[in-house]
């Protein structure tokens, strides 16, 4: 009997549109706003960075997406996670993603550690009597202590970094999205890191992770996904998943590059690369 499928992504894509500096600035350049009305072409490009992705993700999988930097392993996550939404294909999700992207960012310096610990809650959905019943749990992980009543700002950089970390870890997810595993310089601090982070995922119906870590890949998932250039090259067990990168992806030796070339991922607006317009043909549209 198949498991049920948590993440269900058919040719799934997302592009955003690319602006040249001069665009940016429309005090600097007002006749922009003229010739855009009139010409949808004017220096503007739409940039594909994921292109017909497809793979499900069942219960009791953990995904590893693997590919190099620019491949497309983040914006993917943050699709999953509903910070952005696909711009085309279809993404059916039966399940609660949680993504842990970037936790040491959004704190507010004047703020207490006990207030920023409301705030951060309330940014991650937490209902308030759920903060409250987390905030021994937080203040104890961190080690913190009494400190936890001064303001962010006067932290140093490594109590600053166990105070997100405390925060992130605080909850179980239903499914985890994982940009990179989670770590800590202090090696005491970073032990019990691990062993929350090893207890979420086992308590997790899904994770996906991105990383670079073959190692941790191995010993973490099951599956593997491999992304070329912004598209899904190669799905399957993570061991056979890690090889094709290496075999057909990887850096070359000898001169430190990509051993496969990106595509031209640029297009016009109106859906034609430069290419396709010399010759009269049509690029895919985004």
């Amino acid at each position: 009997m198949e498991t049920q499928v948590l993440i269900d992504a058919c040719k799934v894509g997302f592009s955003m549109p690319v602006y040249l500096p001069q665009e940016r600035n429309i005090l600097a350049n007002p006749m922009s706003l003229l010739t855009d009305f009139y010409t949808n072409q004017h220096a503007r490009r739409i940039r594909e960075i994921l292109i017909d992705v497809t793979f499900k993700v069942h219960a009791g999988d953990r995904l590893g997406v693997i590919g190099h930097n620019g491949a497309g392993k983040s914006t993917l996550l943050r699709l999953l996670g509903g910070v952005y939404q696909p711009t085309s294909g279809q993404l059916t999700l039966n399940c609660s993603p949680k993504g842990l992207f970037e936790i040491a960012t959004g704190f507010v310096a004047e703020a207490t550690g006990l207030e920023n610990i409301y705030l951060r809650g309330l940014e991650m959905g937490m209902p308030m009597k759920d903060i409250r019943a987390k905030i021994p749990e937080i203040v104890e992980f961190s080690g913190l202590g009494d400190n936890i009543d001064k303001p962010f700002n006067t932290y140093s950089q490594g109590m600053r970094l166990r105070l997100a970390v405390s925060i992130a870890l605080c909850q179980q997810p239903d499914v985890m999205l994982l940009d990179e595993w989670i770590g800590s310089g202090d090696a005491t601090f970073q032990s019990k890191v691990t062993a929350r982070m090893n207890a979420l995922v086992d308590g997790a119906r899904g994770l996906v992770l991105a990383s670079h870590n073959d190692g941790l890949l191995k010993r973490v998932c099951t599956h593997g996904l491999v992304m070329n250039h912004g598209r899904c090259v190669f799905h399957g067990p993570v061991s056979e998943a890690l090889d094709y990168y290496h075999t057909h992806i990887g850096k070359d030796p000898g001169t430190g590059r990509d051993k496969v070339k990106a595509d031209p991922q640029v297009i016009m607006a109106n859906g034609t690369s430069p290419a396709a317009r010399a010759s009269g043909g049509m690029a895919g549209k985004a």
